[in-house]
């Protein structure tokens, strides 16, 4: 029995002491299903964009795109926001989801915060077309 309780403790010390609490999460996701009128043949076109910052001042940030080519890139790093600007300070980069190790990196994308949502700045993106909602807080 005592070792039970130790090892709840011990859990739940580490959890606090571990885990990052979400202060806003930005969220993008479109989904279609395209047809060749000619040929009858279908595709999906998917299109999501996710960007989590945490509490304490990381972020993590997954990109998606498949229509004629698949693009997906991780981005990790900090932020901070001034002035309604949202500035990312990217530190690590993932190009595949099969990757197990990190790029280094040392860019900066500046965004403007409207209402719930987020455009870029100074940045060319195949995704600038589109703004990133607020979904959480």
């Amino acid at each position: 029995m005592r070792k039970t309780v130790l090892i709840l403790i011990f859990g739940l010390l580490t959890n606090i002491s571990v885990s990052q609490e979400i202060q806003y999460e930005y969220v993008y996701k479109k989904e279609k299903t395209k047809q060749k009128s000619a040929t009858g043949i279908k595709w999906n076109y998917v299109d999501s964009d996710s960007l989590v910052l945490y509490e304490n001042g990381t972020f993590h940030r997954t990109k998606f795109y498949h229509n004629h080519e698949i693009i997906y890139s991780e981005l990790k790093g900090n932020w901070k926001i001034e002035n309604d600007t949202l500035i990312l300070y990217i530190k690590l980069e993932k190009e595949s989801k099969s990757d197990k190790n990190w790029t280094e990196i040392n860019s900066t994308i500046t965004y403007r915060i409207k209402k719930r949502k987020i455009k870029p700045i100074n940045a060319f993106e195949f995704y600038a077309i589109r703004n990133l909602k607020r979904v959480k807080k």
